[in-house]
């Protein structure tokens, strides 16, 4: 499979019979509490007739440690957030060769698509594929005996068609020639319930695909009213902190004596802060925050520009969720936040939270942040660099030499070839007092 480059292009259905034998072959290791755990292109060799492609068993854990698998080394074992071998682990090598084995392409170089867009393939396809490479353990397959399931739905129906419109197997036996009369009412006798489950079956899709967008507009909805709470507890916060904070060194010396007071009851405690920033806000969480990135189409389940501005800063990577860009040719990937041209925030440090250097879910050797008027004039911009860590997540923070009333920011890869890929964006700055009414001049 290394060199798939020189082979030419197998159907849908082909890949998913393909990986669906290798993952049953797995599944009776798994039984025994058995793992491959070195699945790499070079070790699942494809047959020049079509048969079943041949899984080596170079590596057997837990016998022999763990190979170095490449791109192909779940992220949890990159990072070391797992320091055992799973099944997932297995399963997430195999999703990654079926999504190769279906478009040609790694996930980063397809810019996280889901392979229903890069070719002809049905929402089965894509909800096996997507959920075995998801980088977040908790949603991705636990058992490879669900992986073969959900990879059976999609084996028969892998472009889409109704079941009833896939032409039998070669093997089938054929239904003998009979005369006019006999073979019209023999087709009759066949096509309506074939017909009956067609129509089911269509119905059935349309149905399904509407709770998928539900569910996804729920989920849309459900983020936004949780970024509301947020901002309205951070605003609280600042409130009385700022309400219960002492008087400054300044005001201190300018205060005129006066006499000692009564003692007072003791104060209570403030209000712990929702905000990493304390007396700030987080303005990318603010409720009318839009943002959008370069290649914002069908992505993976795991990846999207939401992902970067739901607060989730945690450094597992089994826990984190990414905003990934895929790479256009001739133009520059890019992440963006627009905070309203009604609501232009001041800006006084922009944190950044990047993944770590996992080939596969993208990477950010070098980046631009872009911080943008109402006229798309630039107020301020600052080009990073990052190195490969042990850790999860690397944290890039600018500190502004002066503040900024902003519209917008804006990540920016250095290099056109390069993509992007963010766990977390954050712009801090004071609250902003409300604008009030200019008194008019005397006559």
């Amino acid at each position: 499979m290394a060199d798939m480059e020189t082979l030419p292009q197998i159907s849908p259905q082909a890949a998913l019979n393909l990986v669906r034998n290798m993952a049953e072959g797995l599944l009776t290791l798994h039984r025994k509490n058995i793992f491959h755990g070195g699945i790499t292109p070079k070790l699942i060799c494809l047959r020049e007739d079509g048969g079943d492609a041949l899984l080596l068993p170079i590596n057997i854990y837990p016998a022999q440690p763990p190979v170095d698998m490449g791109d192909f080394a779940s992220p949890e074992w990159v990072t070391g957030a797992e320091t055992t071998f799973t099944p997932g682990m297995d399963i997430y090598a195999l999703g990654l060769a079926l999504y190769i084995l279906l478009t040609r392409k790694t996930p980063m170089e397809a810019g996280f698509a889901m392979p229903s867009s890069l070719i002809k393939c049905s929402d089965a396809v894509d909800s096996a594929v997507s959920r075995a490479i998801n980088p977040d353990t908790r949603e991705r397959y636990r058992d490879l005996g669900d992986f073969i399931t959900d990879l059976d739905k999609a084996i028969a129906n892998p472009s889409g068609r109704n079941a009833a419109s896939i032409p039998p197997p070669s093997s089938s036996p054929a239904i003998p020639a009979l005369n006019m009369q006999k073979g019209q009412s023999n087709i009759y006798y066949y096509l309506i319930p074939a017909l009956i489950v067609g129509i089911v079956l269509t119905y059935t899709c349309i149905l399904y695909k509407k709770d998928v967008v539900r569910m996804r507009n729920d989920y849309n909805e459900q983020v936004q009213k949780e970024n509301n709470a947020k901002a309205e507890a951070a605003r609280q916060a600042n409130r009385d902190a700022r309400r219960h904070a002492p008087a400054t060194a300044q005001n201190a010396a300018a205060a005129i004596p006066s006499p000692v007071p009564a003692a007072r009851p003791a104060q209570a405690p403030a209000v712990p802060k929702v905000s990493a920033e304390p007396g700030k806000i987080n303005w990318s969480l603010q409720p009318g925050v839009k943002v959008r990135q370069s290649s914002n189409r069908n992505m993976l389940g795991a990846y999207g520009p939401e992902k970067a501005v739901d607060g989730n800063t945690s450094s597992r990577i089994s826990d984190v969720s990414i905003s990934a860009t895929g790479v256009v040719e001739g133009k520059t990937a890019w992440f963006g936040i627009d905070f309203g041209r009604e609501t232009n925030r001041t800006i006084e440090k922009v944190v950044i939270y990047t993944p770590a250097n996992l080939t596969l879910l993208g990477t950010m050797e070098k980046f631009k942040v872009i911080l943008y008027g109402n006229d798309k004039n630039v107020l301020a911009e600052k080009t990073f660099s990052t190195t490969p860590s042990e850790k999860s997540t690397n944290v890039t923070s600018w500190k502004l030499d002066a503040p900024v009333k902003a519209r917008a920011l804006r990540v920016e890869s250095a290099n056109p070839s390069q993509p992007l890929a963010l766990t977390e964006v954050e712009a801090y700055g004071p609250e902003d007092a409300e604008d009030t009414p200019v008194p008019a001049p005397a006559e």
